[in-house]
């Protein structure tokens, strides 16, 4: 066994030829990991915000808003998907709105649902049908502006009506 084991250590010596020793450097002299963020989707990057509105694309009124954070669990995000949200969601109405309004009237509803421990929300934000521009800006501009929101878990077309949102929000942190 010992000649074994001096042979291992003569080859371990000679493997090491040349090799410096790294120093002692403790785990606090090296910079923080801060992994790169990217789009969810990359056909839908995240928003420039250049005042309290997000830049928005109009989308199409029959697609599908659908999206969710790292580390929701599958049965949440199906029940989500399948509109299957209990306590029944508050329905919120943005039809009508101007951008700015829009987004006061989300923020508001996001901060009041936080408030009363509600875990969702329906918005209600039209299919475009009567919008001068082609497609739904309400759309993509509650798309955009849940994206960027940190309470939001994560969101899903109401099943059989791509005009309003079902969304998931992270517990009350009270």
């Amino acid at each position: 066994m010992d000649k074994a084991r001096d042979e291992d250590l003569k080859a371990l010596e000679q493997a090491m030829t040349g090799v410096a020793p790294l120093g002692s450097r403790s785990r606090s002299d090296h910079a923080p990991f801060t992994p790169e963020l990217r789009p969810a989707s990359p056909h839908r990057a995240e928003p420039a915000r250049t005042t309290g509105v997000p830049n928005a694309r109009p989308m199409d009124g029959r697609e599908i808003l659908d999206w969710r954070r790292p580390g929701v669990l599958d049965k949440d995000y199906q029940n989500l998907r399948r509109g299957r949200l209990s306590p029944s969601p508050e329905e919120i109405d943005l039809h009508g709105q101007d951008a700015q309004e829009a987004c006061d009237t989300i923020a508001e509803a996001i901060a009041h649902a936080q408030q009363v421990n509600r875990r969702s929300l329906c918005l209600i934000h039209g299919k475009g049908h009567h919008s001068e521009s082609r497609g739904s800006r309400l759309k993509g501009l509650v798309d955009a502006v849940l994206r960027g929101h940190s309470e939001v878990l994560g969101f899903h077309s109401v099943p059989g009506n791509t005009g309003a949102v079902n969304i998931l929000l992270r517990r009350s942190r009270k």
